[in-house]
């Protein structure tokens, strides 16, 4: 760190404005005007890495040719004795948006002025080309009267570019840009002008609620998960008094397509000013500050995330009367369709911690996360079968199936042991560490119901649901719950026997109607010493006769689950699979099942 006294380039060091991974930012007289300027000088290891000196110069050199009155001003760049990088930046003498947040004194209305502010800079960059990359509020640059007079720039635009480009990251730096960063750039898609739209929406959620729209309760790749695939909370539920129509500012800024944001960032400023002074808001909700004790860098208060059927925290929700209450935890009976199956043992009652996630691992799992993405397989036709397959998604109506030809014998009840497929193979698709069975069951069912709101919606929420197959004519029945003991990834597969394929394709068609009826709802997940919290439907699809549907939870989807349920000859396969990742792997283990049973 450079003493006061010292000299770089000419430059004065005066003292130190701040410090942070990159470096230190420092006040310095300049060499010969009357004037201070900001001179950030950057550490010896980015310094020292020759992709990113190329970088940081052309980059400066474009930031350099940015002349506008809400972007801070480049005046020079260079490198010290010791061959550190240094850019000679506009001083403001003031504060930044997340320092006037931590004390309390944010107020809606001097969000919704600072957001127009900021706007203006990210429009006027984008028609140049140019994308910040890092829009957050701490490079959101106070100085002035707080009103209609107060400046507002937007700094760091040269070295958060550099960064981005050359894929390095720094430690603080990349944690606090996670928070505000689109899909687009954490998927390493190409990215324009929007997703600094999209960054935008979120520092607008921050500064209206005093929290990041995805909490870090459970890493950064649960926030990366976020950004990738749930929807942003609503502000309404965290700021008292604004207007439902907030909701739909940040819903649109934050779209997960850039097609479907703002036309620009000033159209989303306008948008938000719009829905500030909207007349079903409260008239002083405007002017009331975000008390300190508020902000926190969790998007939702710190709770329980609760156990569903994909997490082994409580006993299986099986049918038959409540536990008792002086038996917390105890497994409940199951609903047996014969003798009784061998003595099982209860369910392992506690989730394994997941490992601290480092910053070159959560990278690593963001290329998964894009570059694993693949269409959902088809269903496997029968080796017979002449006609190719057909696909297509359907909102009503019956599945869409492929002519098998000629079924053979109907496949014996004794047999569905066989189909389940084995941890090792389940270990491969889902491509965690290693997959171990929790928990099995012969000729039995699961119940949901008494945990979810929509009772008529338990079949579609959790596999093997007795709400589904009791009283349809069933000859047997086989279910695992497989899953990851030191992460998140969990299966739960099953199959069902029938007398005959037609009594199969009725079920089928029967929970083709059950399905259809809850996709797009919400509903409410209630556990045993747990506080109830909300879970959407997706839409349903029906590729080529499987029927599939995802669950999230709403405002806190870290990752979702997909349903996948579909008829094989005589026989159901149904399963339920959960994955930090938009490829949950669910309709690829159901075909992995149904190619093991004969046609």
């Amino acid at each position: 760190m450079l003493s006061a006294g010292s000299v770089v380039a000419g430059y004065r060091i005066e003292r130190v404005l701040g410090s942070g991974g990159m470096g230190e930012v420092y006040l310095a007289a300049h060499p010969s005007l009357p004037r201070y300027d900001a001179l950030k000088v950057l550490n010896a290891e980015l310094s020292g890495d020759p992709d990113f000196r190329a970088r940081f110069i052309r980059e400066a050199d474009v930031a350099a040719r940015l002349d506008h009155p809400n972007i801070v001003s480049i005046y020079n760049r260079g490198q010290t004795d010791e061959g550190q990088l240094w850019i000679a930046m506009q001083f403001v003498d003031g504060t930044d948006s997340d320092k006037v947040l931590r004390a309390g004194t944010m107020t809606p209305a001097r969000t919704a002025y600072i957001i127009g502010e900021v706007a203006k800079a990210l429009d006027y960059a984008d028609q140049r080309g140019v994308v910040h990359r890092d829009v957050k509020p701490a490079n959101f640059l106070l100085s002035g009267p707080v009103g209609p007079e107060e400046r507002v720039l937007l700094g760091d635009f040269g070295i958060a570019r550099a960064l981005g480009d050359v894929g390095l990251t720094v430690t603080g730096s990349v944690l606090a840009t996670v928070s505000y960063a689109s899909p687009e750039v954490l998927s390493g898609l190409p990215f324009d002008g929007r997703a600094d739209q999209y960054s935008l929406g979120c520092t607008l959620f921050r500064l209206l609620t005093g929290k990041a729209p995805f909490a870090w309760v459970d890493g950064m790749a649960a926030v990366v998960a976020a950004h990738l695939q749930a929807p942003p909370p609503r502000v309404s539920d965290w700021a008292q008094g604004l207007s439902p129509r907030m909701d739909a500012v940040i819903a649109t800024a934050m779209a997960k397509d850039p097609a479907h944001r703002f036309s620009s960032s000033r159209e989303l400023a306008s948008a938000a000013i719009a829905a500030l002074n909207d007349a079903t808001g409260s008239i002083t909700a405007p002017w009331q500050p975000i008390s300190s004790a508020e902000v926190s860098s969790q998007s939702v208060p710190t709770q329980s995330t609760g156990s569903q059927w994909w997490q082994p925290g409580v006993a299986r929700t099986m049918a038959g009367p409540p536990v008792p209450p002086h038996y917390p935890g105890a497994p409940q009976p199951a609903v047996f369709m014969g003798p009784p199956p061998a003595h099982r043992r209860p369910r392992e009652r506690r989730i394994a911690v997941m490992a601290t996630i480092l910053i070159a691992a959560v990278a690593a799992t963001v290329m998964a996360l894009t570059f694993t993405v693949r269409s959902q397989p088809v269903h496997p036709a029968s080796p017979s079968a002449s006609a190719p397959p057909t696909s297509g998604r359907q909102a009503s109506g019956q599945p869409t199936t492929t002519a098998p030809g000629p079924l053979g014998a109907p496949v014996p009840a004794s047999a569905l042991s066989g189909f389940l497929l084995p941890a090792e193979q389940i270990t491969a698709i889902m491509g965690a560490p290693t997959m171990q069975v929790a928990e099995s069951s012969t000729d039995s069912f699961v119940d949901g119901s008494p945990y979810i709101s929509e009772k008529d919606c338990s079949g579609p929420y959790e596999p093997a649901d007795q709400g589904a197959y009791t009283n349809t004519g069933s000859t047997g029945s086989q279910w695992q719950f497989v899953r990851n003991p030191t992460g998140h990834e969990v299966v739960q597969q099953a199959v069902i026997a029938y007398p005959t394929a037609d009594a199969a394709q009725k079920v089928l068609a029967d929970q083709h109607q059950k399905w259809s009826a809850c996709a797009g709802r919400t509903f409410t997940v209630t556990l045993p010493s747990e506080a109830p919290h909300r879970w959407a439907f997706s839409q349903l699809t029906t590729p080529d006769g499987t029927l599939v549907l995802t669950t999230a939870r709403e405002g806190k989807s870290y990752f979702g689950c997909q349903r996948a349920l579909a008829a094989r000859n005589n026989v159901i396969v149904d399963v339920g699979s959960c994955k930090l990742s938009l490829d949950k792997k669910g309709v690829e283990i159901l075909n992995a099942i149904a190619a093991k049973i004969p046609v």
